[in-house]
């Protein structure tokens, strides 16, 4: 593969088979979550049909065609990607006209990145849409003769993010595709394409990726077992989410985790007992995180969930240490295990999760939060009593 692609083998070689045998279609739809590898398999198809020499229907890697998609400057690959309007006099026919020297740096930046990593995305500073100027450019790239012989491939990046002009204008263009020229459009929410739009394009679903391959690429990284276990467990197989918690540092993480335990459990935290007026700080600390970083949120309560897991794990099989995800805290797990047997381990990770559920759903936060604090606090209490 021309660009990095993890897992997604069997898409791979089933659009692989098609350039083979020459049955590329006009239109495809790469649909699933972020970071399951769309817009990498939509790079490497595209370097499959610009390749001059490629390979059982592989892109050969080295020939002039795939150094140039490799750099994204062919003249024959056309990226539409959400773009800024133009703070003056915007155009209606090019999303590039009149954009300022920042907007342009940031164009390229990102473009750059997403060659670089293709589960990168692209996040441009004021770009929330594909505007219909977009598309009205690309109409006309296309009816030029193109610059290379040989196939022209359009590449629409978050296609379920054009306006609704922006759709209607790609109909038209879908209805009657260009001689040569293939259309392949990602996007993470299927709902908001369009019937019309689908319905001229092959859609092929992208699921999440596997634990298992989330944890290889990080360990293939540099990271150790660890650490791949729990950023896989964080990630829910999104790629782009792993690469950005690759960066993490989790020295912190372990002393606040067992802290917040000792807190539930109303022990002592630097020699003092925990009072109701500590748990109160807690919501408003928690309340105050989700509004400035949702992300760090989650995995917060995510880290609850893992270290729950990993005690019930411990408390129904004591030799299993070699599976945890918090490999590194086994011995505080150990102790936890022993000092509350019986805890009710599935009722509590139900909770956490119904509190990660619900903080979606904008419910009120703070009620949220003390339900599942005292909650918590509560099957520690009655755990002891029996």
């Amino acid at each position: 593969m021309i660009f990095q692609l993890i897992g997604q083998e069997q898409i791979a070689e089933q659009l692989r088979t098609l350039v083979k045998n020459k049955r590329i279609g006009s239109a495809y739809l790469f649909t699933g979550p972020e970071g399951s590898g769309k817009t990498a398999m939509a790079l490497n198809l595209s370097a499959m049909l610009l390749c001059t020499e490629s390979l059982d229907g592989m892109a050969c890697g080295y020939c002039p065609s795939c150094t140039k998609i490799r750099h994204m400057n062919h003249p024959n690959f056309h990226l539409i990607h959400v773009t800024p309007r133009a703070k003056s006099n915007p155009s209606e026919n090019d999303p590039f006209q009149n954009l300022s020297e920042a907007d342009f740096i940031a164009i390229r930046e990102e473009r750059e990145k997403l060659a670089a990593d293709p589960y990168a995305g692209i996040q441009i500073p004021g770009a929330n849409s594909i505007l219909i100027s977009a598309i009205r450019h690309i109409k006309k790239e296309l009816a030029m003769k193109p610059a290379e012989a040989g196939r022209q491939v359009v590449l629409i990046h978050r296609a379920d993010l054009c306006t609704a002009e922006a759709f209607g204008s790609l109909l038209k263009i879908l209805e009657e595709p260009p001689a040569k020229t293939s259309f392949i459009l990602t996007a993470d929410i299927l709902n908001f394409i369009p019937d019309t739009i689908r319905s001229r394009c092959q859609m092929i679903k992208f699921n999440p990726l596997p634990d298992s391959q989330v944890v290889k690429h990080i360990l293939s990284r540099g990271r150790d077992e660890a650490d791949a276990l729990r950023i896989a467990g964080l990630c829910s197989g999104n790629v782009r989410r792993a690469n950005m918690l690759y960066e993490s540092d989790f020295s912190d993480v372990d002393s606040e985790i067992l802290n917040f335990w000792r807190m539930m459990m109303g022990s002592q935290i630097n020699g003092r007992w925990v009072t109701m007026a500590d748990i109160s700080q807690l919501i408003e600390d928690y309340v105050k995180l989700w509004k400035s970083d949702p992300s760090d949120f989650r995995n917060r309560l995510r880290f609850m969930i893992f270290w729950l897991r990993d005690a019930q794990l411990l408390a129904a099989a004591p030799d299993a240490k070699d599976r945890l995800i918090n490999t590194h805290l086994k011995n505080e797990l150990s102790r936890f295990v022993d000092f509350y047997p019986g805890f009710p381990y599935p009722e509590m990770i139900r909770l956490i999760e119904d509190t990660l559920r619900d903080a979606e759903r904008n419910c009120y936060l703070p009620a949220l939060l003390g339900k599942m604090f005292i909650e918590l606090r509560s099957g520690f209490l009655e755990t002891r009593k029996r």
